[in-house]
């Protein structure tokens, strides 16, 4: 838990912790109902069978229990990082990279209603989304960056091909497929996603 303390600035214990709790499983259900604009704290009160008042005893503003929502996708997310942290020689690259892209899908079944608002806010240029989304993504683009380094050291890719600026280009890309599946399964096949998206993610990473 981020804050020990309450905003009334006692300590969050069990049962502190249970309606915090509470809150925030309530604002991911909602998320996945209805669009950010559309939820009040009245509905969020409601969905956590909770009063009005007692939101504000853990948080400020609507936009702060996002941001808490946030911080725990971010933690999931770091472990995608593993996958470009393994060894890719021979032909491992591709099993390596299909099950980047399946954990990535994974972790888009259970939070993309929140991504998808993080993603939405950080456009807008709130700092603290755009903090959170960088957060979110940053030991995933260290690693790509230092994978496709190796591999433009290694001679095999192009010249100006700058691998912080492709890692972020590969995230895009991973994350774009992830956050589209359903729609691309109307013309095509779970393994013919996975794999085609695989595919792209090792040349655009390897150079091979």
């Amino acid at each position: 838990m981020a804050d020990a303390v309450n905003k009334l600035g006692h300590r969050i214990g069990a049962r502190g912790g249970r309606t915090r709790t509470a809150i925030l499983d309530a604002l991911r259900t909602l998320l996945a109902e209805r669009h950010m604009g559309e939820i009040r704290i009245a509905d969020l009160a409601q969905a956590a069978a909770i009063s009005a008042p007692t939101f504000y005893t853990y948080f400020d503003t609507l936009d702060e229990a996002l941001l808490a929502l946030c911080e725990e996708v971010a933690s999931d997310w770091q472990g995608l990082a593993h996958h470009l942290e393994a060894d890719w020689s021979g032909g491992q690259g591709l099993t390596h990279a299909r099950a980047l892209i399946m954990d990535m899908l994974a972790l888009w079944a259970r939070h993309g209603a929140i991504i998808r608002v993080e993603q939405m806010m950080a456009d807008r240029g709130a700092p603290a989304f755009v903090e959170a989304r960088v957060s979110r993504l940053r030991r995933l683009h260290l690693a790509l960056e230092r994978r496709i380094a190796q591999a433009a050291h290694a001679g095999l890719h192009p010249e100006g091909y700058d691998p912080r600026l492709a890692s972020y280009e590969v995230a895009n890309i991973a994350e774009s497929a992830a956050a589209s599946f359903n729609l691309l399964k109307r013309a095509d096949s779970d393994r013919a996603i996975i794999d085609t998206t695989a595919h792209i993610l090792v040349r655009l990473i390897t150079g091979r």
